[in-house]
């Protein structure tokens, strides 16, 4: 299985030193640029995006779901920028809604 990262050149390098693919975006714009190339494609299973993307791809994933496409998985994990939190407050709130009760971690 195919892994492809995107983000900024630090990002990137350090996933290309385990096999992942790099795909440098500057800013947003090219981000999401970047990951719709790597959709369309369907070549790999993982894309590896800095936390801070989680807000910016939610329609991609959203629209994907709703299709019944469940790959690639999406991997969100902290940079340099830190840790912002933002995949553990998603998924609290749809865990929340599925089960019918709001989640206090």
């Amino acid at each position: 299985m195919k892994m492809a990262v995107i983000g900024d050149e630090v990002f990137v390098r350090m996933f290309e030193l385990v096999g992942a693919i790099g795909y440098i975006a500057e800013d947003d714009e090219a981000a999401l640029s970047q990951l719709e190339k790597i959709i369309e494609n369907k070549e790999y299973g993982i894309i590896i995006l800095p936390e801070r993307y989680v807000d910016l791809t939610k329609t991609y994933r959203e629209r994907m779901l709703r299709e019944d496409k469940y790959y690639p998985l999406f991997v969100f994990l902290p940079d340099h920028t830190g840790v912002k939190e933002k995949r553990i407050e998603e998924l609290k709130k749809l865990i929340s809604m599925a089960v019918g009760i709001e989640l206090k971690l």
